[in-house]
This record gives C-alpha cells, structure tokens and sequence, in this order.
C-alpha cells in the first residue's frame, strides 16, 4: 500500500502533540496548583506582617481591629486570645463571639502561642480546605493571636480553569498540527514554489526566513544556497546601513542644541530628543506639518519661513522659557532649525541682578545710618546722652554690617559646595538645649517659654546643625511677643527625624510663604530690618539642611505663629 507524504505526518503530527496535551494537563495542573498554593502563603506572611504592625498601634477593640485589617487586605481576620478564646473576626457579629468554639487546639493557635509564626492549610469539618496564617502580637498591649484565613477553592477554580484552557489550546494545536503537516507535504513536493515565497519575502524585508535545501537534487540546492547567500548579503549590507542612520541619529539626539530638519513644504523631516521636548512634540511626528505641531505663533511663523528664508540667530519666548532660534536652507530643498535653551542662563543673570540690587540697598541702609551719625558727631558737639546714642546706632549698625558679610561667606560657601556635611550619630535634644543656652538670657528678658518636645538621633554634621538652630532660635525669637512660647518637636518617622520649631508670633501671609528661603527676602520687610535680621538666616538653613541630606519646610497663619520644619537621616538599627 502506497501512502502519501503527508499521510505519516498527519499521524506523526497528532500522537506528539496529544501527548504533549495530556502531559502538560496533568504535570502543569499540579505544579500550577503548588505554585498558586506557595504564592498564597507567601502573600498571607507579608500580609499578617502588616497586620501585625497595624495592631500593635492600633487603638480600638478586638473586632474593631479585626475588621479595619480585612478592610485593607480583604481576607478574614480573626483576633484569638492565647487560650484560644475568638475575641475578633471579621466575618462574625460582636454578640456572636461568644458562640465561636474554642479555636485552643487548631495547629495555627498553638504554633502562634508559643511564639511561632505559622502559615499552611487545614481541613476542619465539611469545610473547604482553607490556608491560615497566625502570629503573636500585643493588642493594646495584650499578648494576643492575629490570624487570616483565605480559602483555596479560588486557586481550585484557576487550576480547573487552566486545564480547560490547556485542552482547549490542545485542540487547537491538533488543528494546528493538521494544517502544518499539509503544508510540508506540499512543500516537499514543491520546492520551487517555497522558494518563489521565500524571494517574495526578501523583497518585502523579511530575513529570517531561509530557503530549504534539497540534497536530491543538485540544481535546486545550489539555487537554494545560492539564495541563502544573497539573503544573508544583503541583510548584512541593511544592517550597515541602518547602524550608520542610527548612529547619526544618536549623535543628534546627544547634542544639547535642538534640531528640526525640515521639508520643502515644511513638514518634520527629523527631530533630535533636546528638540522634541523643547517643543513637545510626540516622537511620531516625522513629516507632520510644522504649522500643526507647534502651538506658539511666533515660533510657528519662523519654522514654516524658514524653508524659504533663512534666519539668524534670535531669541524667542515661550512663557518662562527663552530659546535661541536660527535656520539654514538645505542644498535639496527644505531647511535644518537650531534651538538652544537658554532659560537657566537668563534666570541665573536675573538672580545675580537681584542679588546685586538686594545686596546693595541692604548696605546702604546701616551705612548711611553709621555716615551720619559720625558726620554730626565730627561736625557738632552733642550732649553725652545723645553722643552715646549715636555712637550706640553706629557699634549697632556695625554689627549688623558684619552679621551680613559673615552670613554672605557662610551662604557662598554652601553655595560653591565648600562645605561638607560631616555626619554622625547626633542627639537632637541635646543639641536644641546647647544651642538655646545663647538665646536663654535673652527669652527669659522678653518673657519668651521654651519648651522641648520628644527625642531622637539623627545623622547631621554636629556644627551644621547647631548652625542651624541658631539661625531659626534667632528669627523665633525675633518675632515672638511677650509671653510667647517657642516650642521644639522632634519626631522619628521611620528613616528620618522630622524637627519642627514653632513659635506663636504674628504669622507670614500665605503669599510670603513659598518665598521666605530665599536671600533677602521678608515677609515684613520694615520690622526685620528695625529688628536687626539679615535675611540670609533661612537660606542658609535651607543650603545646610539639604546638605545634610534633609528636607525643609514652613508652615504659618497669620496671629498665630509660624513653624520651621526640616528633616534628617535617622538610622532605625542604631534606636534598637
């Protein structure tokens, strides 16, 4: 009896491909379901840390408890105490709890008593198989057991559901193997038509596929070889090509100017990454028309004119941000446009303006009040009382020129990275009591009460922060009436430590707020400056903070004080 090629193939095609269903229905089933199983536990033991993280600061009853932890989790939470009394559970009413039968002699309870920590599946009764995971935790400071329950009739129904889709996919790999092995038989017979489809697709770019090679006959295996060797030639010679375009594109997008190639009717030939996200334009823009993608008008009208007129360098604005446009033609029609963003550069010249301006009139003012009064007491011979005035203003004025040049060195160093932050293990409190007792003398004249809350360490460089408390003692102070109080908070919230400094002076407007960190700036100008402030101590605050590795912060209302915050690193392992 003759067969036909195919024939063995259709058999040959669907014995592996059965088997190989059947095997993997019942391999993969149980190996999914053990999978499922291990993922559950391991997600109830990341769960039951949480939980018992939460009861140990939680502060309600039992049930209360153990229906907040199925709030956030969504599995059943039972609280259990260590005679296995059920005090708490999510799925069972308050007035219930007494009903629940003693839970003393279930292997989690006991596990959990003796200090264990216990996770896997049990069988109670008729009811499903269910996975518990139990620990010992303090319940408003009684020892007590916290347990979560989850079912596995889900991991049932995903294992049930997997295996119909494995027969499903089984099925259709059947099918598959069907069509395959007609396929190859007509490919066997007909060697030439695979090869006019394989030509068809190296026309279309497709290099993966290679032509076959019959051994049989001698003409078709060399064409077959000969077109392999054509494939793989002109694969090598695209992917030259394409290494070349892709390494001029990365040159581009490296270049720190914008680049916008246009064509001749001003549609985006190319764009370069620094020009996309100047202008914003989406990476599949390529022969998009200018005029659509780019929303200022200016801009709009320079980039569409520039593929007949080219253009110098001039500068445009685009709300906060300057850039520098110019445009040359190309020798094939269509034009190439340069930006170059130079927003930083003109905000660093308007900080340095307003630097130089701030600079100025906050040294003009104790200066001409030290001229003058040198000048009347050169020129006229006042009485004692109003010499020592003058002279008072003038020692008075002269200290505050050198608080100010000594608070620029400071602010410059830290701004030029001269200074490093060294740091160690520091007692905050004790550093805030150090630092007060210059201040102490001072308060206790202006009726001012100090007042330390909470402890804590944190890793700061020891000068640095005193620096620190000094500058903030010093505007709290400042700005704290009589009876006032100014209060320190020191809070350790996980890696760090939160310092909080607040006083119950007159408050800053909301307006001010966002802006009190910066040199020279005030909230009320006129006071600070009768009072004797620079208006560096909060720059510096903020630079030496930052430097330490912290965050800074204000908070204030108006008539009721104003509070400083700032953070540092806190290492957890040194508070055990």
């Amino acid at each position: 009896m003759r067969l036909r090629i195919h024939h063995p193939l259709f058999a040959g095609f669907i014995g592996v491909v059965g088997f190989l269903v059947v095997a993997v229905v019942v391999l993969a089933g149980r190996g999914f379901r053990r999978e499922l199983t291990e993922s559950m536990r391991t997600a109830l033991i990341r769960e039951l840390a949480l939980a018992g993280s939460v009861a140990e600061t939680f502060d309600g009853s039992p049930q209360d408890l153990a229906r907040f932890v199925t709030t956030q989790i969504g599995s059943r939470v039972s609280v259990i105490t260590l005679d296995g009394q059920v005090v708490g559970d999510s799925d069972v009413r308050i007035e219930r709890l007494g009903g629940v039968p003693s839970q003393a002699e279930r292997p989690e309870v006991r596990a959990a008593a003796g200090g264990e920590v216990y996770a896997g599946v049990a069988e109670v009764g008729d009811d499903p198989p269910t996975m518990y995971a139990a620990r010992r935790v303090l319940v408003g400071g009684v020892p007590m057991i916290l347990r979560i329950a989850e079912p596995l009739s889900d991991i049932d129904d995903a294992v049930a559901r997997t295996r119909r889709v494995v027969m499903l996919a089984g099925f259709g790999g059947v099918i598959l193997a069907l069509v395959v092995a007609y396929l190859l038989g007509r490919a066997f017979a007909q060697p030439l038509v695979v090869l006019t489809d394989r030509a068809r697709g190296l026309a279309a770019g497709d290099f993966s596929r290679r032509a076959p090679r019959n051994v049989t006959v001698a003409e078709l295996d060399e064409l077959g070889a000969a077109f392999n060797r054509l494939t793989d030639e002109l694969k090598a010679r695209l992917t030259e090509l394409g290494r070349e375009r892709d390494e001029m594109q990365a040159l581009i997008d490296a270049m720190a100017e914008g680049v916008i190639a246009l064509t001749e009717d001003a549609r985006i030939l190319r764009t370069n990454r620094a020009a996309r996200a100047l202008l914003h334009l989406p990476h599949a823009s390529a022969f998009a028309p200018v005029g659509a993608m780019v929303r200022h008008p200016e801009l709009r009208d320079l980039l569409e004119g520039s593929v007949v007129r080219p253009f110098r360098a001039r500068e445009v604005g685009m709300g906060e941000r300057h850039l520098i446009v110019s445009a040359r033609l190309l020798d094939q029609g269509g034009s190439v446009v340069t930006f170059l963003d130079v927003s930083e550069m003109r905000r660093l010249e308007q900080v340095r303006r307003d630097f130089v301006a701030n600079a100025s009139h906050e040294l003009k003012t104790p200066l001409t009040t030290i001229r003058g009064f040198a000048e009347t007491l050169l020129e006229d011979d006042p009485p004692d009382s109003l010499r020592k005035e003058f002279l008072t203003s003038i020692r008075d004025n002269t200290l505050r020129l050198q608080r100010m040049v000594e608070d620029l060195l400071d602010l410059s160093r830290l701004e030029s990275g001269a200074w490093s932050a060294r740091r160690e293990e520091i007692d905050v409190e004790e550093v805030v009591r150090e630092s007060w007792a210059d201040f102490a003398e001072r308060a206790q004249g202006a009726g001012v009460r100090f007042v330390v809350e909470g402890t804590g360490s944190a890793l700061a460089d020891e000068q640095g922060l005193r620096q620190v408390f000094r500058n903030l003692f010093e505007n709290a102070l400042r700005y704290t009436p009589r009876s006032g109080s100014i209060i320190v908070r020191t809070e350790v919230q996980g890696e760090k430590v939160r310092v909080e400094v607040r006083d119950t002076g007159a408050g800053i407007p909301s307006k001010s707020l966002p802006r009190i960190f910066e040199r020279f700036y005030r909230a009320d100008s006129s006071r600070a400056r009768t009072e004797g402030g620079t208006g560096l101590g909060l720059a510096i605050v903020r630079h030496m903070v930052v430097a330490m590795g912290g965050q800074v912060g204000a908070e204030s209302e108006l008539g009721k004080g104003t509070a400083i915050w700032f953070t540092l690193p806190h290492d957890p392992e040194e508070a055990v």
